[in-house]
């Protein structure tokens, strides 16, 4: 029962084990995407300030119509880029919050294995005590039997002595 209760625990602490390594895994996954999204997110920072500084320069309405078309183009292609690295940000993003998902259930699991794990250890430490109780119990019987066991030895090898000499002497009398 004390080594079934062990292997189901070490079992369950080897599944524990297992889980951890799959969320870990799907942490660094999460981590790098998250990496890449902050990455795009200062690429957007940048382009929006790029286009701030080049629409805070344009010349008054009539000038800026006349000669700021070339900058009116870059803040639109700084705008378009932005709105690309948004549009591939949310891609990214959705696939963190795919894999955030994908990571619930398991971790879940390794919770609820966690528990049962716990459960069975305390349910086993009564047994556990009482069969540590008992072999210390025997252990003092099996020292208290050892010197008896030595005297007994002594006795008898001197009983065979006795018997052998018994058997060489001659009968005396009837």
């Amino acid at each position: 029962m004390f080594r079934l209760s062990w292997a189901i625990a070490l079992g369950f602490t080897i599944a524990m084990l297992a889980g951890i390594l799959i969320v870990t895994r799907d942490l660094s996954i999460s981590n790098d995407i998250f990496k890449d999204g902050v990455a795009q997110a200062r690429t957007v920072n940048n382009t929006t300030d790029e286009a701030l500084d080049g629409a805070a320069q344009l010349p008054p309405a009539n000038e800026a119509i006349h000669q700021g078309m070339p900058q009116v183009v870059g803040v639109i292609d700084s705008l378009t880029r932005a709105d690309a690295t948004l549009g591939s940000l949310g891609d990214q993003l959705g696939a963190l919050s795919t894999a955030l998902q994908s990571a619930d259930a398991p971790l879940q699991g390794i919770v609820a294995a966690g528990q049962s794990a716990t459960e069975q250890a305390n349910a086993a430490a009564g047994p556990a005590e009482s069969v540590a109780a008992t072999l210390v119990q025997a252990d003092a019987k099996a020292r208290a039997l050892g010197p008896l066991l030595d005297q007994t030895l002594a006795l008898s090898q001197t009983i065979d002595t006795k018997l052998r000499i018994s058997l060489i002497l001659p009968v005396i009398g009837n």
